[in-house]
């Protein structure tokens, strides 16, 4: 059984979105497979498959911090910001991506790699004025005094940004499979709880097959 499809990696991806439960079911894959298949057409037209060289380039500056990454109680391990003069900096947090590249036996330069090649996805999206979740049609958020509130479901970055990561690089999996191991492994996260969260995708996938 695999756990780690990208298209499982996807949906576990969307699920963090705080609209997920306002998707109608019969979309739920839509939204995966063409979020995976932005991501890979924007990994299709770098000439260059070297990420550092991508970076310089396009005038990004890496910043490596030894800030643990978290914020919040939130676990970071790279930021993307521009600034209104047009610069770019990419924040790593060392300590956070060196912990994960432990748990996934990887070495740090190349855990770097794959965190860069994410973010360096978010600096296309902002350079193209071409946001993903605008690819999908905007769903109702909430209703107030019989008025409709629009939203987007903006996880669809996300899930483009590691499609991105994966082609690019020539992974074997999605980059969210690390963070999954990691979880695993710390014991953060218990294999009951994917396995549950498994059943409920192959159940949603079965569905579509049969309406």
């Amino acid at each position: 059984m695999d756990y780690f499809s990208d298209e499982f990696l996807a949906y576990l991806e969307l699920k963090q979105d705080m609209l997920f439960h306002k998707i109608p079911e019969e979309n739920i894959l839509y939204y995966i497979d063409e979020s995976l298949n932005i991501g890979a057409n924007f990994a299709a037209k770098k000439q260059s498959k070297d990420i550092f060289t991508l970076y310089q380039e396009s005038d990004i500056q890496i910043k490596e911090e030894k800030h643990d990454g978290v914020f919040f109680k939130v676990q970071m391990r790279a930021q993307f910001e521009s600034d209104r003069k047009g610069n770019h900096k990419v924040y790593l947090y060392e300590k956070s991506i060196a912990q994960l590249a432990k748990a996934n036996q990887l070495g740090l330069k190349e855990m770097k790699k794959i965190i860069l090649a994410h973010e360096f996805f978010h600096y296309l999206e902002e350079k193209s004025d071409d946001q993903v979740y605008d690819h999908f049609a905007p769903i109702e958020s909430a209703k107030i005094l019989g008025f409709s509130q629009k939203a987007h479901i903006r996880r669809t970055s996300e899930v483009a940004a590691n499609a991105f990561a994966k082609c690019l690089l020539k992974l074997k999996h999605l980059p969210s499979y690390y963070d999954y191991h990691y979880l695993l492994s710390t014991k953060q996260l218990s294999t009951q709880e994917i396995e549950e969260e498994y059943a409920q995708f192959t159940s949603l996938k079965r569905m579509q097959i049969n309406s």
